[in-house]
């Protein structure tokens, strides 16, 4: 008799089951291919520590700002470096050491029309719930990586719906790292006249065929 059973059997998925459909001020549409806003901009820097806008992907309900995340060593003794690595790796996660502090890792835009939208966290959409009032700024996190001399990161915000004319102040802090709130102004204008050039990767007439 052998030691280990064997692997019980599981039932297909039942294929008539109506599959979840993510609410569109929860992040960016999958399935539309986004124009390009070419805003690229340092945000942020420290001797150790760089943030920078690298883009907008404007899609034709909302816009996503695309940030990178650098942090290099610069002669840093090992036990410095690591604790730096921590706070820099832990600020994506809602239950990291930081997360819960003023010193993490925070984004926020003031709109044209006085909207001020800060991002926190994750979103944890339920089926069903209604939209929100006004505009909304969700952040998701790519994750970090690195080495014995550079760590690197992404991020991406999420503004639904499309941004009023106007300027817009893109505003971030990271306590933690040295950081202190700063941030850059960006002109709504090309972003919404982009957006008529955002488009689905399937047409209607595809998923009809």
């Amino acid at each position: 008799m052998a030691f280990f059973p064997p692997d019980p059997e599981i039932p297909d998925p039942d294929h008539d089951e109506n599959e979840y459909v993510q609410p569109p001020w929860v992040s960016a549409p999958e399935d539309e291919l986004p124009a390009l806003h070419p805003a690229a901009a340092i945000l942020a820097r420290t001797e150790y520590t760089a943030i920078a806008l690298i883009g907008v992907a404007v899609y034709r309900e909302g816009v996503e700002f695309q940030i990178s995340r650098r942090l290099r060593r610069n002669g840093l003794p090992s036990d410095a470096w690591h604790d730096m690595t921590a706070a820099f790796m832990e600020q994506h996660h809602p239950w990291g050491r930081t997360a819960d502090t003023a010193e993490r890792l925070r984004f926020g835009v003031l709109l044209g029309d006085g909207q001020q939208l800060v991002a926190d966290g994750f979103p944890f959409e339920r089926p069903g719930e209604d939209p929100p009032r006004g505009h909304r700024l969700n952040r998701s996190s790519g994750g970090s990586g690195g080495g014995g001399r550079f760590f690197s990161g992404t991020d991406r915000l999420w503004l639904w719906p499309a941004p009023p004319p106007g300027p817009l102040e893109l505003v971030m802090q990271w306590p933690a790292l040295g950081i202190e709130e700063s941030g850059m102004t960006l002109d709504t204008d090309e972003m919404i006249a982009l957006a008529s050039r955002a488009h689905p990767f399937w047409s209607e007439e595809n998923e009809e065929t």
